[in-house]
């Protein structure tokens, strides 16, 4: 933080910021230097601020980003999803904590994936257990898109499904992938607002399970930053 006290400007504020946070992504691996940050999203934060948006935003997510986010959320399933089935986040793991307790799986309930998951240390804090496709009885099955953990019986599974997309939404596509229309999906944004040192997260489900996720959200963090989600919009375009 005393980094950013030193910086002269907004945008500097913001380049510092970027570079702290990109840094720490790739655990001090990674130098990149100084972080050029757009000139127009400066301006665009900027307005924002000045007219007075420094209070809360919609709790759920701002209006215009849950709607681009279940428009694109129609590339995976046979229709997009509606704004009202999707919830923004802090993070990808913010997601899934909140999903787990919607879904009244703390403590000690359990899904059908595999162990070595990319939240594997999440579910250890919150004692949801890891089970086999043998386990007939378990009837929530979790599958982690980008790792493949729990893939083939995410597929075979009848119950309630959990896909953890991770940054594919607006990364790279996994091929000919559909998901039924009653899968709960989560994910992370840090493909449109990782090179910019932000991060934003979601949850996809049917309107009745997404207010009781929306709950446990509301009690965990209240709700996601206001400017992550400008750079979120100003990034897909959505600049007013």
């Amino acid at each position: 933080m005393d980094d950013l006290n030193k910086v002269p400007s907004v945008a500097g504020a913001l380049s510092e910021r970027a570079k702290i946070a990109i840094t720490s992504r790739f655990k001090n691996k990674c130098d990149r230097g100084n972080v050029e940050i757009p000139e127009d999203l400066v301006e665009n934060l900027a307005s924002h601020l000045g007219k007075g948006e420094t209070h809360y935003p919609d709790r759920p997510g701002m209006l215009e980003l849950r709607k681009c986010i279940g428009r694109e959320l129609g590339s995976y399933l046979d229709d997009p999803r509606d704004q009202n089935e999707v919830l923004v986040t802090a993070s990808e793991g913010e997601a899934v904590f909140v999903t787990m307790l919607g879904l009244d799986l703390v403590p000690e309930g359990g899904v059908v994936t595999q162990k070595g998951l990319r939240h594997q240390a999440l579910f250890d804090w919150m004692d949801i257990r890891v089970y086999g496709p043998e386990d007939t009885s378990i009837p929530v099955s979790y599958w982690e898109l980008d790792s493949g953990s729990g893939e083939e019986w995410f597929r075979g599974n009848t119950g309630t499904k959990i896909c953890a997309l991770g940054d594919a939404l607006y990364g790279e596509r996994s091929e000919i992938l559909k998901l039924a229309s009653d899968t709960i999906i989560v994910g992370s944004l840090s493909s449109l607002l990782g090179v910019h040192g932000f991060d934003l997260g979601f949850v996809s489900a049917e309107s009745s399970l997404l207010k009781r996720v929306t709950s446990w959200k509301q009690a965990s963090s209240i709700c996601a930053p206001s400017p992550s989600q400008r750079v979120a919009l100003w990034t897909l375009g959505e600049r007013s």
